[in-house]
């Protein structure tokens, strides 16, 4: 064998080698981008769905707010005793603080309605994945961990409006029940 087709040979097998290695490596980046890119979309769409959850908390923020500034003044107005009541006036003072009463319980249904889950589930996981360990540290490691943490934002705002939805509901009761008939 001579030097030269030694050389050649070499130089064919080191062409052979770098493509076998450049087609490995763009596999591997092909598979890298996707499973990037996947990951991406699944986070922007749990974010959308975050905002959409949060301006719907933020209406009903908004109708809390109403609530307090409007219809609460008015309830505690006809809660206050008056000399000159008959049967109707008190009834119908009863009617208006039980439409307060139904204003805030369709209030209490919408804020149920905007679900924790919702986000976690726009990001393609599964609903109870915050509560199940292995499942929570399989999102984390597919860069999903931020998912759970937008939904526990969700959860903390909702709650801490159902709360004050469900004291402003206990306040409407005890105003119903603090109007007497009046005496025949």
């Amino acid at each position: 064998m001579s030097a030269s087709n030694l050389s050649g040979r070499i130089t064919w097998v080191s062409i052979a080698v770098g493509a076998v290695i450049a087609a490995g490596a763009g596999l591997y980046l092909t598979t890298y981008l996707q499973s990037n890119h996947d990951r991406v979309q699944r986070l922007r769409k749990a974010k959308q769905k975050y905002r959409l959850l949060l301006s719907d908390l933020s209406e009903c923020k908004g109708i809390l707010n109403y609530i307090d500034s409007e219809l609460f003044p008015r309830a505690h107005e006809l809660a206050k005793p008056s000399s000159e009541t008959d049967a109707r006036d008190v009834e119908a003072k009863r009617r208006e603080l039980m439409g307060i009463g139904e204003q805030i319980l369709r209030l209490m249904e919408k804020i149920d309605g905007v679900a924790p889950a919702l986000v976690i589930d726009a990001a393609g996981l599964e609903p109870w994945t915050e509560h199940d360990v292995d499942l929570k540290q399989d999102a984390e490691r597919k860069g999903l961990g931020q998912v759970l943490d937008l939904a526990g934002d969700i959860r903390a705002i909702r709650k801490s409006l159902i709360q004050k939805a469900e004291r402003r509901a206990k306040t409407i009761d005890t105003l119903k029940a603090s109007i007497k008939q009046p005496a025949d």
